[in-house]
């Protein structure tokens, strides 16, 4: 079916967006990615609220929006249960378009968020940072040991930025540079007709030096391996997952929640210890000097980890479970977006709590007089499917130069970006870019990032699934293509799959008998 389409390679990019790379594009620093702009589409990339990574690349991958699959940000809050937690086991049950794409093309993933513990792609997936590991991360499980005797590849990093900044930065450009050869390798190893390359770690640097030299560096080593693909016949598709733009101030909204009544903390340990001078920032500066990191992290038991604050007087978010005082509070925030009310939505409080938060939310500014949110949702306007109970009840879209930060301990409800240690943070607009045989030129609307997946798949000549959120973005093809002139159609999920796919299940099947 797709033998005589080009190959599509996608670039995934965490956190791009134009107002980062134009001005370095202007100065001719990156002229690939100049090129790619140019000789195709562009527009922006919207991505699902909370513009975070973790339920936008799921979103990405699925077509889906997270009430469908049930991820809402890098915790989920479950009032019911009174405990603050990642789902794991829901990360791989929506099936992903590469899985798909495995009928007819030969398809290979590496590097996506969320993708840990990878799934049968074939003929290879491997998971991405940051929450995959060093081990178990690709199939076939023979190709993880390829990768390490050939690249010494590691799918995390083991410095830390805000311990050690230089020596972290240079590490995740490396590591850069290493996911895009890899994939260059793998490319024409398996003779590819869809590749999937993201790299989780530019972002990174955006968020702790926004413009400044390391970000560029990374940048730059997209750029040049990116003018590999160019003009060989491919069709290259550059996204993100979200954008970034710099801070200008940081809102702790659960501090906001306490002062305003919502919210109740019992974090007299944490106290306790920043008061002597016990915190996580001066403990990573000692671990990073001995080169302790892995270590740490496999040792360190969780419940010492909820107490100790970082220099500030914070609490890691993950610390929630045990420092929320639940019988004495009825809202709770995640970071970047999404609140939680604890109290039950057929109690009369429950509407009566969220109008008051819209307003408030809605009135609320910075010392300096900016709005704190472009605006503040209801759930059900921004989410569907069955996993919307257990998502937030309400969804905060932070406005421009605003990190909202969801952990607990802090005193101060404003703070700059520099007493912080991020420089730059998520925005809901993100990078699109098309360029090869099959696309138009020009800039386009805004898409969706729920659009991907169908497009994608309409491109390489696939029926879509039913319960796609997303559309074909047909306006982005060349007129002259297959894309273009085909209508979209649609199968069931339970429709006959190819033959190959069947006879290839069947293998797969027997070897486990």
């Amino acid at each position: 079916m797709t033998d005589s389409r080009p190959a599509t390679i996608v670039f995934g990019l965490d956190g791009a967006h134009f107002e980062l790379l134009n001005p370095w594009i202007k100065e001719g620093k990156l002229p690939n990615i100049k090129h790619a702009i140019e000789s195709g589409v562009h527009g922006d990339l919207h991505s699902v609220l909370p513009p975070v990574t973790s339920p936008n690349w799921k979103a990405y991958a699925t077509g889906k929006n997270p009430g469908k699959f049930g991820i809402f940000w890098w915790e989920n809050i479950d009032v019911d249960e009174r405990r603050v937690f990642y789902p794991q086991d829901r990360k791989n049950q929506q099936p992903e378009f590469w899985e798909l794409l495995q009928e007819d093309d030969r398809p290979g993933v590496i590097g996506v968020p969320t993708t840990y513990p990878p799934k049968e792609v074939d003929p290879f997936l491997i998971a991405g940072a940051p929450d995959g590991a060093n081990a178990g991360f690709a199939h076939p499980p023979e190709l993880e040991q390829q990768l390490r005797d050939k690249y010494d590849y590691r799918v995390t990093i083991k410095n830390e930025l805000r311990a050690t900044p230089d020596v972290a930065a240079e590490e995740i450009i490396d590591a850069i540079d290493q996911r895009f050869t890899v994939a260059r390798d793998l490319f024409y190893e398996y003779d590819l007709t869809f590749l999937q390359v993201t790299t989780f770690y530019i972002n990174s640097l955006q968020h702790y030096f926004w413009d400044d030299e390391y970000t560029l560096r990374g940048w730059k080593v997209i750029d040049e391996h990116l003018g590999t693909f160019l003009d060989e016949g491919y069709d290259v598709i550059l996204m993100s997952d979200h954008g970034s733009n710099a801070i200008n101030w940081v809102f702790h909204v659960n501090t906001w929640l306490e002062n305003e009544n919502y919210l109740t903390l019992d974090t007299k340990a944490a106290r306790f210890m920043h008061r002597i001078g016990i915190n996580r920032d001066r403990l990573l500066r000692i671990i990073s000097a001995f080169g302790l990191q892995d270590i740490a992290k496999r040792l360190a038991p969780q419940q010492l980890l909820n107490v100790i604050p970082d220099k500030s007087g914070e609490l890691i978010h993950e610390s929630k479970t045990s420092n929320v005082d639940w019988e004495h509070s009825t809202v709770l925030a995640s970071g970047q977006g999404p609140v939680y009310l604890t109290v039950d939505e057929n109690n009369e409080k429950y509407e009566r709590i969220r109008k008051e938060l819209i307003t408030k939310l809605r009135k609320l500014t910075t010392p300096t007089g900016e709005s704190v949110v472009r605006d503040v949702y209801r759930a059900e306007e921004v989410y569907s499917g069955s996993y919307v109970s257990d998502g937030p009840d309400l969804v905060l879209d932070q406005a421009p130069g605003i990190h909202i930060k969801g952990s607990i301990g802090r005193q101060t409800v404003f703070t700059e970006p520099r007493d912080d240690g991020w420089a730059a943070e998520n925005k809901q607009e993100g990078l699109f870019a098309a360029t090869g045989p099959s696309f138009d030129e020009g800039e386009v609307e805004p898409l969706s990032i729920l659009d991907l997946a169908p497009t994608i798949l309409h491109l390489r000549g696939y029926d879509l699934p039913r319960d796609l959120d997303g559309e074909v973005a047909t306006e982005v093809f060349a007129s002259d293509v297959a894309a273009s002139e085909q209508p979209v159609s649609y199968r069931e999920m339970n429709a006959r799959i190819s033959e190959r796919e069947r006879i290839r299940r069947i293998i797969r099947e027997n070897q486990f008998e």
